[in-house]
């Protein structure tokens, strides 16, 4: 490993923070909101109404996971590629929120091969996710 060391940018570490505390916070109205709405759904309603509810809420929810797995996948398929043709990471022209050391030739090129494997995990799981999605969508209807 080289002794080069890429700088933190304080600029993305700020933006990152701030875009950590915003998501936390709402996700915590989401799971205030859900649970307003999970208390309310079985108030004077058949059993398979609410059922079918609940179904429909969890495919709705694993086909956003499963958008989110293709993205992530699509992503680390495409920065592992990067790596391995620029034989450098973090890649050029990168900014990083803490001081992280350049790696080049054979140590960035196994950065790659892992992300391409980790984007084959990710299709997987976002295959897995839709294929669950549909079937719970197909057993609403």
């Amino acid at each position: 490993m080289s002794d080069e060391i890429l700088r933190a940018d304080q600029r993305l570490r700020r933006l990152t923070a701030i875009a950590l505390i915003v998501a936390t916070l709402l996700c915590v109205v989401a799971m205030i909101a859900f649970h307003r709405w999970m208390s309310g759904i079985g108030d004077g309603q058949h059993v398979t109404h609410v059922v079918a509810r609940i179904r429909s809420m969890i495919a709705l929810a694993l086909t956003g996971s499963a958008l989110c797995f293709a993205a992530l996948a699509w992503l680390a398929a495409r920065s592992g590629q990067r790596a391995r043709s620029s034989e450098q990471w973090p890649l050029p022209g990168a900014r990083v929120i803490r001081d992280t050391p350049i790696r080049r030739g054979s140590a960035a090129t196994r950065i790659g091969v892992l992300l391409q494997m980790a984007a084959v995990v990710l299709i997987v799981l976002a295959i897995a996710a839709g294929t669950l999605s549909w079937r719970l969508f197909s057993a609403v209807s």
